[in-house]
């Protein structure tokens, strides 16, 4: 396992280094060649609890074993094809996690589902990127506002996201992130019962968020979700949707897997 203290920093200083390279954008086009659908009216799916997103990722930096199989997000894609996926999340972020631009790109092109944009987002130059890349949504971490980590304020970054048609979804971890962020135009709302500085799975302090932001809507559990058993944790909390990474990756068979994690009644509870 990679060490973890101080990982949401050091993410953010090579991110930094990353996107200031004069060919950050190489390989984009300046428009993407199609609009993807709304992020957030997938999430919603006319007011039905239950759903499921899969992301796209090499690496999961947090796990034991953090290197995942070698597929491309084509494949990826058509593996998931008969699984009841509402929506796909794809790591742009090249440091620790081994994702690109491409990926993003890739996966967007692949499926007509609607696909998040999942960064360490610093710099406005990375919404043009999500936009060019065919993403219908941005991540926007909290977290990194409460730690001092931006010179570009979240809500000037959400508008950012809006003004290229971008939805945003702003993602906590604990309670002490909301106050810092109560300005931020977001359209989905996202807990991460993983700690993003030690990349330890915090549940309790996650459980306290969503309990905080129960009006916050749609509102999406993230991390963490290696079973019906994890993803039932989250539906208990009434969740709309969540978001699994690492385990559909190494799942035998994906679409299976992400069928066991869908509720059984509609209105959320037991898988």
């Amino acid at each position: 396992m990679t060490p973890t203290g101080g990982f949401l920093r050091r993410m953010v200083a090579a991110t930094r280094v990353a996107v200031a390279a004069p060919d950050y954008l190489a390989g984009l086009p300046p428009v993407p060649p199609r609009t993807p659908s709304s992020w957030r009216a997938a999430i919603r799916a006319d007011g039905r609890p239950g759903g499921v997103v899969v992301e796209f990722k090499r690496r999961s930096p947090g796990a034991s074993s953090p290197t995942l199989p070698d597929r491309s997000p084509r494949d990826f894609a058509a593996r998931l094809a008969p699984a009841p996926v509402r929506a796909y999340s794809c790591l742009a972020a090249g440091p620790e996690f081994g994702g690109s631009l491409a990926d993003v790109a890739a996966l967007a092109a692949a499926t007509d589902r609607p696909v998040l944009f999942k960064d360490f987002v610093v710099d406005p130059v990375q919404i043009e990127a999500a936009y060019r890349s065919g993403a219908a949504a941005v991540l926007l971490l909290a977290r990194l506002a409460t730690s001092g980590l931006l010179e570009t304020p979240l809500s000037d970054l959400a508008r950012a996201a809006h003004a290229r048609g971008l939805e945003v979804v702003l993602e906590w971890h604990a309670r002490a992130e909301l106050r810092e962020s109560a300005d931020v135009p977001a359209d989905v709302f996202a807990v991460n019962v993983r700690d993003l500085d030690s990349l330890e799975l915090r549940r309790d302090v996650a459980a306290e968020t969503i309990r905080a932001v129960a009006d916050r809507r749609p509102l999406l559990g993230m991390s963490g979700v290696d079973g019906p058993r994890a993803a039932r944790a989250f539906w208990d909390l009434g969740v709309d949707a969540i978001l699994v990474g690492s385990a559909v990756a190494r799942a035998r068979d994906p679409a299976a897997f992400v069928r066991a994690l869908v509720p059984a009644d509609p209105r959320g509870g037991s898988p």
